[in-house]
């Protein structure tokens, strides 16, 4: 099923609804949305686990990573048809692999009538495109993997571990989107990095935005999050990201990784590790002061490549 939506001027959009099979078998209905004209070189575009199918801005909805994606932007909608989707959460007991996000990608992009694309993905979408490039390779054409690897890393899984455990406390004591709360607070320290929490917290300027501190800062982040995230859905895709494997031995399609130095939950030696691992990579490392949210923080480092991306 395929609604026409509101769109930009001169780009034209559309929600997909589909049914998908897992890999137990298990239908699941999936929603996604495609962007831009109906012929023409098509991108399949994946953020973290808080972003979904708004990409782009329209005139009703702020898109997630819309520095990127809209017309004139690295990936342009006036050409490219962008393909999106909203994970699978809690649907799927205990939770989607990240093969279960293929296979659902999969069946949006058949919906669609979309046969090949192109993979740009971020955080846990990159490692939803790396699954999805070794279970459907003659689908795939290229990959942009940005903080994303085969697998996760002790560290993150270690924070991980604790956040889930907040909220499951939190849900038998009755008050799941408090413990929610709390999980968003600490998932936005390891986020970013200590020298920017520093420079902005230690001495803010009044009248700045962070002249509140940092607890006011995490609150509001906290607080915020509640509002488009359930506790289920949380638990649901932090374990899919800590049960993610990829033999990357097996991938045929061309991939390019970047990395960010300063990333703390998918360090650089792990993006170096997921290169050496790849049969035909290229490894392209940044320094960013947000570290692991640098895919959404620095625009223009990203804009360049993701243009050099699809030139080739």
């Amino acid at each position: 099923m395929a609604v026409t939506l509101d769109c930009l001027p001169a780009v034209r959009c559309r929600d997909i609804t589909t049914i998908a099979l897992t890999g137990t078998g298990s239908p699941v209905t999936v929603t996604g949305r495609v962007a831009g004209p109906d012929h023409g070189p098509a991108i399949l575009v994946l953020g973290g686990i808080s972003s979904g199918r708004v990409v782009a801005d329209s005139e009703t909805e702020t898109g997630w990573w819309s520095h990127q994606v809209g017309p004139g932007r690295a990936i342009d909608t006036g050409t490219t048809r962008v393909l999106s989707f909203d994970f699978i959460g809690d649907e799927l007991t205990p939770f989607p692999t990240t093969q279960d996000q293929a296979r659902a990608i999969l069946a949006l992009a058949d919906a669609a009538g979309i046969e090949r694309f192109d993979i740009a993905g971020s955080s846990y979408g990159g490692m939803i495109a790396l699954s999805l490039a070794a279970l459907a390779p003659a689908r795939v054409g290229k990959l942009l993997v940005i903080s994303g690897a085969h697998r996760a890393s002790a560290m993150a899984q270690a924070w991980r571990s604790i956040q889930r455990e907040t909220v499951e406390l939190a849900l038998r004591l009755g008050d799941g989107e408090a413990g929610l709360d709390l999980a968003r607070r600490l998932a936005m320290t390891t986020y970013r990095t200590p020298d920017e929490l520093e420079d902005r917290f230690y001495n803010p300027r009044p009248g700045s935005r962070d002249e509140n501190g940092i607890a006011a800062y995490l609150e509001a982040r906290g607080r915020a999050y509640v509002q488009t995230m359930t506790p289920q859905r949380f638990l649901a895709l932090s374990r899919s990201m800590d049960a993610h494997q990829v033999d990357l031995a097996t991938l045929t399609a061309p991939v390019t990784y970047l990395a960010v130095a300063e990333d703390r939950l998918v360090p650089l030696d792990q993006m170096e590790e997921a290169a050496a691992a790849t049969p035909r990579a290229t490894l392209k490392t940044i320094h960013s002061r947000t570290g692991h949210d640098a895919f959404l923080t620095e625009s223009a480092i990203v804009s360049e490549t993701l243009t050099d991306f699809l030139k080739d």
